[in-house]
């Protein structure tokens, strides 16, 4: 991935009031000081898939 990228976890659980999501990759950046969040996808991209990275 790059400079100054370390791997957070895999499957992360994210919980809001209402539903449980599922991020499948995270990394930390300490050089930016930031997370990547990757969501990987087998089919077709959806208005869910994209309102759930939005979130």
């Amino acid at each position: 991935m790059g400079k100054g990228f370390a791997f957070v976890a895999r499957q992360q659980r994210i919980s809001t009031e209402i539903q449980d999501f599922y991020i499948d990759l995270v990394f930390y950046n300490y050089l930016l000081k930031c997370f990547v969040l990757i969501d990987l996808k087998t089919g077709h991209l959806s208005h869910q898939d994209i309102g759930q990275m939005d979130m």
